[in-house]
């Protein structure tokens, strides 16, 4: 499986910083990597960028109000809304490629990219599957959480 890096971001990423990690946590983040297809670098950036961009920051070992279950279940619905979307789009393209590998094969000329690209966009749909199934996880555990404080009040 190559390694990827993120895409390249308008006006570059000038700023960089340095992180540690214990040897458990490093072993986490080369696996989670693993499994997106990227260096664990860029895993680590992109993961920080998504999670700076959460409208409540996620804190770890922090209470969790009735009011703020139900904002996480509608970040976790929109959240998975999203992806199933992605993954909506990467079966059109893997159907397109489809096409196109069909194509080339009644003329005998098929560039090897297209494999290459075909591979991707199933490993892709993969990961999202696999995060949608997550995503689904966590809210099915969230809603027993949301229904002990509204039976509280």
């Amino acid at each position: 499986m190559t390694r990827t890096r993120r895409p390249r971001a308008e006006g570059g990423r000038p700023r960089t910083t340095t992180v540690s990690f214990s040897e458990s946590e490093w072993a986490a983040i080369e696996a989670a990597a693993a499994r997106a297809a990227m260096a664990p670098g860029a895993w680590v950036g992109d993961s920080a960028a998504r999670a700076a961009e959460l409208p409540e920051p996620v804190v770890p070992g922090a209470r969790v109000s009735a009011g703020s279950a139900g904002s996480r279940m509608q970040r976790l619905m929109g959240l998975r809304s999203e992806l199933m979307e992605d993954r909506r789009v990467l079966r059109n393209i893997g159907g397109n490629l489809n096409d196109i590998a069909r194509v080339a094969n009644t003329d005998g000329a098929l560039e090897s990219t297209v494999g290459q690209v075909a591979q991707m966009v199933a490993r892709a749909v993969e990961r999202i599957d696999r995060t949608v199934a997550e995503v689904d996880q966590q809210v099915s555990e969230a809603m027993p959480q949301a229904r002990r404080s509204r039976s509280r009040r």
